[in-house]
């Protein structure tokens, strides 16, 4: 079989869609699939079309409608994966509902109020016209899968939508509490903007007093001046750092000596890759309850709800006083991604919705 991979991004642009692909090409060679990938930002349409001919099936990672008329064009089957929330009315609020209460919804909040200056109002078309865009590139694919199951659910879409886990490397050894950075440190690892909730995490940090432990922010973002003058204001500045950017290995280093990650998202984030990376390094995580940050936090970690920063508190207390408990919550989850996010299930997963688009084709999976 050949397969097609296509993408939206840059050569060596950090995403979750290119550490998606990175980690099941070697595992479709290994049985037996010839694949290309494409990267739709950077190559010209000669290139694509070139490509779209040698494929047996096309593996879509954006919603690019120019490209999925090419694949019809050429009589190619499309499996799609969709690694980002959908529609807008989803972001901050997410509730289950049919495809025909969600578009109203979609247009209802999207629609301009009567004095937004021209600029804005027009800004309202483009944001139509860009889900007119993802929406009839859906129409075009035959097969479509998820990065969890929350995506999947929040399509709500008429017909069936997979959800293929984003697989992770789980190869991190025992842990001890003599690994751990003293005194105890909360690690962040993501974006500063309002949409991560940074500042929830500072508040909490606040509560707790004046106990001896770290907070260590790792990110950069339109925030970061922001949340400066809030760790002033709340006079935590002895407890708290700013890292800035780190490389991915400095990463999992800091958050593997740390006692908890700390994710708490305001957004509905789709998957949340940062909490597989602390699992993968046997650390526990505090994770909001949105989108599917507790499908991959699993059930062993700690959660609070969405905006409640004394709830968090009181998961970081719980940590803090119990740090063999943490340790013991980090080693579930790492066994709880080494059964459920391997690359080795993606690719099979993957493998057999290729076969059921195209049954004619040899058994690659059994």
């Amino acid at each position: 079989m050949k397969l097609l991979i296509q993408h939206t991004h840059r050569p060596g642009e950090i995403s979750g869609v290119m550490t998606y692909i990175n980690a099941i090409v070697p595992g479709l060679n290994a049985a037996g699939v010839e694949t290309q990938i494409l990267s739709t930002q950077t190559t010209p349409v000669k290139s694509w079309i070139a490509a779209i001919q040698w494929a047996d099936i096309v593996h879509m990672n954006s919603s690019h409608l120019g490209f999925a008329l090419l694949c019809k064009l050429f009589a190619k089957k499309i499996a799609i994966k969709y690694h980002y929330l959908f529609y807008i009315s989803t972001h901050s609020h997410y509730e289950k509902m049919s495809l025909w209460k969600r578009l109203k919804l979609e247009f209802i909040q999207t629609l301009p109020k009567s004095n937004y200056p021209l600029k804005w109002k027009l800004h309202a078309l483009i944001k139509w016209a860009r889900f007119g865009t993802r929406f009839a590139t859906a129409l075009l694919c035959d097969r479509h899968i998820a990065c969890s199951q929350f995506l999947a659910e929040s399509l709500s879409f008429p017909w069936s939508v997979a959800a293929l886990n984003y697989p992770i490397e789980s190869t991190s050894g025992e842990k001890t509490l003599e690994a751990l950075i003293q005194p105890y440190t909360f690690t962040y690892v993501g974006r500063l903007n309002p949409d991560k909730g940074v500042d929830l995490l500072l508040r909490a940090t606040k509560l707790l007093g004046e106990q001896s432990f770290q907070v260590k922010i790792i990110g950069n973002g339109q925030d970061l001046e922001q949340l400066k003058l809030l760790v002033e204001e709340l006079e935590i500045g002895d407890r708290v750092e700013f890292l800035g950017g780190r490389s991915s290995k400095e990463i999992l280093e800091i958050v593997r000596s740390s006692l908890a990650l700390v994710v708490p998202s305001r957004w509905q984030e789709p998957a949340g890759y940062v909490a597989l990376e602390a699992s993968s390094v046997r650390t526990c995580s505090i994770v909001s309850k949105v989108g599917g940050l507790p499908e991959m936090a699993g059930s062993s970690n700690l959660f609070f709800d969405r905006e409640d920063y004394k709830t968090l508190a009181q998961q970081m207390q719980l940590c803090l006083e119990n740090p063999t408990e943490a340790l013991e919550r980090g080693d579930q989850a790492h066994q709880y991604i080494a059964e459920n996010f391997t690359s080795e299930k993606a690719v099979r997963e993957l493998l057999e919705l290729c076969q059921e688009l195209m049954p004619n084709l040899p058994a690659l999976v059994s």
